[in-house]
């Protein structure tokens, strides 16, 4: 009977897992489907090219700025039950992308889809932190790396498939389907909970909400308002850090837990991952598409090897966190980010045969790979128990902030320097690698061993 037992509890749990990433794979797909459909969507809706920017810039914006509250609603409220929720919004908000009737629906309805995979994000890292046992996180975040690599990489080729065959609506009403699939199979096998009983800060919410939509707006936008913008925002999130400082066990964000050398390192280097994986992208496939003369599918397929080798590699990888613990495979991971981005960057500055990215592309699976789950399961180890929602919260918003700051640094370098691309091109892959230099240093921050912080 123990014996069946545990064989039940074992199948439940990798149930569990693959209900979450069921969801958690639409979520990431729908973060790069839209850039290979982007001329086919301004064919049909018109608009000018800000308008269509901002079809992927109000997703980012929405996605990045609730991530705080939405992990602390997991705390309160249960995670399951609000990654249920946020699944079902993202599904009828999918639905409604596809039915858009012009450019400005488009971005209302992608601002709400947005909203709900925001629900949806921080709420993983601690349902896993509460299928697994701690020996066993390692390869549950391996698997949970995989996907995301694969999801961020599948994202423009199944765009390109769908609007060349189909029409570009259909790389939103897949959406619905899967995260129908993904709501049957999260109801049924992941666990729930009655949730917690702390206060819900609204003012820290309200803080929070307002600074980080100013600052996120302020990096995307590039306008005029854009520094008074910022200056507003840091005003107001430093308002929220006293805030969260007198909050204690109410904090909205619980920023006590950068204590731990273990989630603050894991934290900088994911942000440093986060940052440079999408600002390489936007001038690796301009260069690709407008100066090489690549198709937006072999385009993609350039890049391709990044999601073939972490799929392969990711699962090891965290066999290997939980043999040896999280640093080692941290530090090769950020150490090989460098590396791909270093010769990606030569490619393209030294305009090189375009296949070459396609080396710079599998070490970035690799880093990928070695990257994501050790710093996952270090800055969750890190953890109290009680606190995993608001602090898988935090991660994900330095992560998310991350990428919105280097997709608006290289937007605005190559919106600087359009008449010398080669310079603007040089410029990014520096600046890029710089950050994952940074990146590298606190992987080697990392500690051996990991001990949980409670912030209160």
């Amino acid at each position: 009977m123990r014996a069946l037992g545990g064989a039940a509890m074992s199948s439940s749990k990798w149930g569990g897992l693959a209900a979450l990433l069921a969801g958690f794979f639409v979520l990431l797909l729908d973060t790069t489907i839209v850039a290979v459909a982007s001329p086919s969507i301004q064919a049909d809706l018109g608009g000018d090219v800000a308008a269509l920017f901002w079809v992927t810039a109000g997703y980012l914006l929405a996605f990045s700025v609730p991530l705080l509250v939405a992990g602390r609603l997991g705390d309160l409220f249960d995670p399951k039950r609000v990654y249920l929720v946020g699944m079902a919004g993202f599904a009828v908000s999918s639905a409604l992308c596809g039915l858009a009737p012009s450019i400005e629906w488009l971005i209302v309805f992608r601002v709400l889809q947005g909203l709900a995979a925001a629900a949806m994000s921080p709420q993983p890292l601690t349902l896993i932190r509460r299928l697994f046992a701690e020996d066993e996180r390692g390869r549950a975040f391996g698997i949970w790396g995989s996907v995301a690599a694969a999801a961020t990489l599948l994202g423009p080729i199944l765009g390109g498939l769908l609007a060349a065959s189909l029409d570009w609506r259909w790389i939103f009403w897949i959406n619905v389907p899967l995260c129908g699939i993904a709501v049957v199979l999260g109801i049924r096998l992941i666990p729930g909970s009655r949730g917690g009983v702390a206060r819900f800060d609204l003012l820290g919410a309200a803080l929070s909400t307002a600074g980080l939509s100013l600052l996120v707006w302020a990096l995307l936008s590039w306008s005029p308002l854009s520094l008074p913008a910022a200056v507003v925002a840091v005003v107001l999130l430093v308002g929220f850090y006293f805030r969260e400082r007198a909050e204690g066990a109410d904090a909205l964000a619980p920023l006590q837990l950068y204590r731990s050398s273990g989630y603050l390192f894991a934290s900088l280097a994911m942000a440093s991952l986060g940052v440079t994986v999408l600002a390489m992208a936007l001038p690796t496939m301009l260069y690709i598409q407008e100066a090489r003369g690549f198709g937006p599918l072999e385009a993609a397929m350039v890049l391709a090897p990044d999601a073939v080798v972490a799929v392969l590699l990711s699962p090891p990888a965290g066999r290997w966190v939980d043999r040896a613990g999280g640093r080692r495979p941290a530090i090769l991971g950020m150490s090989l980010l460098a590396a791909s981005l270093l010769l990606m960057g030569l490619v393209v500055v030294l305009q090189l045969n375009p296949w070459w990215i396609t080396g710079g592309a599998a070490l970035l699976g690799a880093a990928n790979a070695m990257a994501w789950s050790p710093l996952s399961a270090i800055a969750m180890a890190s953890v109290d128990p009680d606190a995993a929602g608001g602090a898988s919260g935090l991660f994900n918003t330095v992560r998310q902030v991350g990428a919105v700051a280097g997709v608006a640094m290289t937007g605005a370098i190559l919106a600087g320097l359009p008449s010398r691309p080669v310079l603007a091109f040089g410029v990014v892959f520096g600046l890029i690698l710089l950050v994952a230099a940074g990146g590298v240093v606190a992987a080697f921050r990392l500690p051996e061993k990991v001990s949980a912080v409670n912030p209160v």
